[in-house]
């Protein structure tokens, strides 16, 4: 029951930054990657199990990945 009010994959800290990293060298493939994965976030989608993962060690010493600012 839980999983059907969750969401499986969801735009995490470290995915939008890689995306953001890339698409700063030109390369859009992963952030439209991510939006087609979050389009469907209820959904199983085995090809892209790595990107329901929690986030991995090296992204808590990152900027954009864990450390956030609020400057609004």
């Amino acid at each position: 029951m839980m999983n059907s009010a969750d969401p499986k994959y969801i735009p995490r800290n470290y995915l939008v930054q890689i995306a953001i990293e890339k698409a700063e060298e030109g390369d859009y493939s992963e952030i439209k990657k991510l939006q087609r994965i979050i389009k469907n976030p209820y959904e199983e989608q085995p090809e892209n199990e790595s990107y329901a993962k929690r986030r991995p060690d090296w992204t808590r010493d990152k900027a954009g990945c864990s450390m956030l600012s609020c400057s609004s």
